[in-house]
């Protein structure tokens, strides 16, 4: 299995992703307020995307261990 990828956890991850961006989305089509809320949505923005990249980058912190997938090589 690639490095980071654990079974369900990275679909179960994205999974969640997935339902903040529709969140986002949605949000963003009823149009931006002001300056304060596209801020607000750049820093969703920037969290959902977080969430994606770790999704493939960190193994699920339940199974304990080591998350620096370097260190564990």
């Amino acid at each position: 299995m690639p490095k980071g990828l654990h079974g369900g956890d990275a679909g179960s991850r994205l999974s969640r992703a997935s339902t903040r961006l529709d969140v986002l989305c949605h949000d963003v089509s009823l149009g931006v307020r002001n300056q304060r809320h596209f801020d607000d949505l750049e820093s969703e923005a920037q969290a959902i995307a977080g969430e994606i990249v770790a999704a493939f980058r960190q193994p699920d912190v339940r199974q304990g261990g080591c998350t620096n997938l370097r260190r564990r090589m």
